[in-house]
């Protein structure tokens, strides 16, 4: 067999690019439902150029996605594959005792990821048989592993050891990117990091200062908007980000209700010009005005978007102006019985969804780092795969 192609069938190769050598028309996934977006938004901006557009749906009740914790007085022992960090494999397993007795993490599945080598793997994998109830973790699903163990496998709440402590060496062959892929694309509801070197000690092409620079600063795309107060709105004088006032008095009528409302909500470049936030579900509010629905290609574009939106798990609730300023409380009145439907109720507290706050707010939006496309020797068997499906 020519050595090209003994090379594509070993067993750690990946069956993507074996096909993809064979065929040279590649049919792309571009719509990902199981992350939250500021979880996945790393990997699509890292890896595929921001075109991996995040649907998942959730209501504001969900765990705050990102979590980042800087481990003091770490050191590491052991070299290549072997290599662990004590200190932060103790650090990580507390933090996952503390998750698994909080009642908010009590239908919660858990998964331990290791960002370099399997002796922190198999650290963290005693700690854990040593210092929690066999029930309690069966029950929680709680696995241990390398990225390439969890290839393919998912959780709600993922912690991830970054290991090394000095870093000389910058990661950033494809063997590299494949592992950091996986490993930042398992967890759907939220993500920690545990790392002991500071951002300033990692270099700058590095996929792990990549990675943690990210989780510190997500960008502003990424980031959900507030539910709470945007400020006074009036009924009669037009301010941003409305664009008419007939959905600055329907969104007044619909807060004075004590619901939650976000004016022009965006979804990866679309709009929705309220959204009405619960604890554990969303609704889409349409205004169809005479100013943005009156010719027939624009009503078009709307139910275009609209279909879209659906078809991504949206729900849509359309409310008419002329309906709506003949009787407002009449045209209101099937929306009402739609929220509770839906179990959207009204509610004093704030139930704002606040983006995560970057630890320097005074640093520049984070940008992704230059990979090379050239692939380095000697791939390993802990290279995960592909970890965009």
């Amino acid at each position: 067999m020519p050595r090209w192609l003994r090379d594509g069938l070993r067993p750690n190769a990946s069956l993507y690019e074996l096909l993809s050598s064979r065929f040279a028309d590649t049919i792309r996934l571009s719509e990902h439902f199981r992350c939250m977006p500021e979880i996945i938004g790393w990997s699509s901006d890292q890896f595929y150029d921001k075109r991996l557009v995040p649907l998942r749906q959730f209501g504001s009740d969900r765990l705050e996605p990102i979590k980042t914790v800087r481990v003091e007085g770490a050191y590491t022992e052991g070299n290549g594959p072997s290599i662990r960090n004590p200190v932060e494999a103790k650090e990580l397993v507390e933090t996952l005792q503390r998750l698994l007795a909080d009642p908010a993490y009590a239908r919660r599945s858990f998964g331990v990821v290791t960002l370099q080598g399997r002796g922190q793997a198999a650290l963290i994998e005693n700690l854990i048989v040593e210092s929690v109830d066999p029930a309690i973790a069966e029950r929680h699903s709680i696995r241990v592993g390398t990225p390439a163990d969890f290839q393919g496998d998912e959780r709600d709440v993922m912690l991830l050891s970054m290991v090394t402590v000095n870093a000389p060496k910058a990661l950033t062959g494809l063997e590299d990117q494949r592992r950091f892929n996986v490993a930042a694309s398992r967890a759907k509801d939220q993500m920690w990091l545990f790392h002991s070197p500071p951002l300033e000690q990692l270099k700058s092409g590095d996929l792990r200062r990549s990675l943690l620079s990210y989780l510190t600063n997500p960008p502003e795309r990424h980031r959900i908007p507030h539910a709470g107060e945007i400020g006074p709105v009036s009924p009669d004088t037009l301010r941003a980000p409305f664009e008419s006032l007939f959905e600055q008095r329907v969104y007044l009528r619909i807060k004075e209700r004590g619901y939650h409302v976000v004016p022009q909500f965006q979804v990866e470049g679309r709009r929705i010009d309220l959204v009405v936030i619960g604890a554990g579900s969303r609704l889409a509010v349409e205004c169809d005005g005479r100013a943005w629905h009156t010719s027939p290609e624009q009503r078009l574009r709307d139910l275009d978007r609209e279909r879209e939106l659906i078809r991504a798990g949206w729900k849509f609730w359309r409310v008419r102006d002329s309906e709506f300023h003949f009787d407002p409380d009449r045209a209101l009145e099937p929306l009402w019985a739609v929220l509770a439907s839906r179990g959207i109720a009204p509610d004093a507290g704030d139930h704002g969804e606040a983006a995560p706050k970057a630890q320097n707010a005074d640093s520049a939006e984070w940008e992704p780092v230059y990979l090379p496309e050239y692939d380095a020797p000697g791939m390993t068997e802990e290279d995960g795969q592909d970890a965009g499906e």
